[in-house]
């Protein structure tokens, strides 16, 4: 009975130590799913978290290369700029500016991997280009600034000048205006507008409208040119009136009488002889002293004749130097023409008006100096100052 019992109770040890295993074993199992379970959580939350970092460095990412691409063609009219626009201590500004912009183009054409993420590094790189892009623009900026300023002063004192320049021409030609006014061998309309004109652009003058300026002598030029054609035009008819005349000779005809050449003289000068010197009277002076004593007379107010003595001119009328004296009142008569007087002022105090008369006859009208030296009043006789005055008026230089 002893030994039943015994049997009895190992059985029943032994099946107390089965049900505690299986017990262990259930909590192991259940400790290993929790734990697998755990781990399985942390992996998905881990790649969920990675996830959503990669497509935040994404956004940030296309965030910065949006801002570099912006920067790029907010500066892309500064590459225009070349060292050869700069000064000297600009020119590394220009390069380093370029290089710049090259390296930003650059980073935004660099392979990133795709649609892969990417990393902050790459983020960062282009918000370093941008920021060094618009630094080295903010130096261009500066240069800009002072080219500006600079132009800016140029600018002033270019207008300073040109206004400077303007008022000195209108000033020049105003005095060509004037002096051109004083000549009397136009009439008295054209030196009335001449005077007109030079007032006009006098108070224009004293203006800083460049515009009013520039109007005024271009108006002012216009009147003196169309004045001076005139007195060209007048000029080649004087100087055609002269070759005609030299060429004529001066001959007696089979009776022995100068006068054929003498009228053929006055003929080409497309003037009429008037026989008798009173008939000059109520036009120009004439005493009776001269009356007596004169050959012939040239009178400024009737220009287009010539008063012959009858008596002196009858006695002289077979003399080689009576068509001299025509060529000398002819000279008179080219003198007025050119000056506006038969006097002068460029005639000066070492002549006069009869001895430079006689010049101008013997220089280009054809006149003999020996025959119009033969006169017995000595203003008449020429010298060397009285053909200078000659040629100076020949030349236009009447004052």
């Amino acid at each position: 009975m002893i030994e039943t019992n015994n049997y009895a109770i190992d059985n029943r040890a032994v099946a107390g130590r089965k049900t505690k295993h299986r017990r262990m074993w259930s909590v192991l199992g259940v400790s290993l799913i929790a734990v697998i379970l755990a781990v399985g959580s942390m992996i998905i939350v881990s790649h969920q978290l990675a996830l959503s970092h990669c497509q935040e460095s994404l956004v940030i990412y296309q965030q910065q290369a949006d801002q570099l691409e912006k920067t790029l063609a907010s500066y892309q009219e500064s590459l225009s700029i070349t060292t050869d626009d700069v000064l000297e201590t600009d020119k590394d500004k220009v390069n380093n500016f370029q290089t710049l912009y090259k390296q930003a183009e650059e980073e935004l054409t660099k392979d990133v991997g795709g649609g892969q993420c990417v990393g902050s590094q790459a983020g960062s790189e282009l918000r370093r280009s941008a920021d060094d892009l618009i630094t080295a623009a903010g130096q261009l900026a500066v240069f800009n600034q002072r080219v500006e300023q600079a132009n800016d002063e140029v600018a002033i004192a270019n207008q300073v000048k040109l206004l400077a320049d303007a008022k000195s021409a209108l000033d020049s030609t105003t005095l060509s205006a004037r002096s051109l006014s004083q000549n009397y061998s136009l009439s008295a309309s054209i030196r009335t507008q001449l005077n007109r004109a030079v007032s006009m652009a006098e108070s224009i003058q004293q203006s800083n409208d460049l515009e009013d300026i520039l109007s005024a002598r271009e108006q002012l030029d216009d009147i003196i040119q169309g004045v001076s054609e005139s007195l060209r035009l007048a000029n080649a008819e004087l100087l055609d009136i002269e070759e005609q005349v030299s060429v004529i000779e001066t001959q007696a005809d089979s009776n022995g009488s100068y006068e054929e050449s003498a009228m053929q003289v006055l003929d080409a000068a497309g003037l009429q002889a008037v026989w008798g010197l009173e008939k000059m009277r109520g036009a120009c002076s004439l005493t009776d002293e001269e009356a007596a004593s004169w050959l012939a007379a040239f009178c400024t107010a009737t220009p287009s004749y010539v008063y012959i003595s009858t008596t002196a001119g009858s006695a002289s009328i077979n003399d080689a130097y009576f068509t001299d004296a025509m060529r000398h009142e002819v000279a008179h008569y080219l003198i007025y023409r050119r000056c506006g007087t038969a006097d002068p002022v460029s005639i000066g105090n070492r002549a006069n008006a009869e001895s430079t008369a006689s010049s101008y006859a013997v220089l280009y009208l054809g006149a003999n100096a020996n025959s119009l030296n033969r006169a017995a009043d000595p203003r008449y006789h020429m010298n060397q100052a009285s053909d200078e005055a000659a040629a100076r008026i020949h030349a236009g230089q009447c004052y």
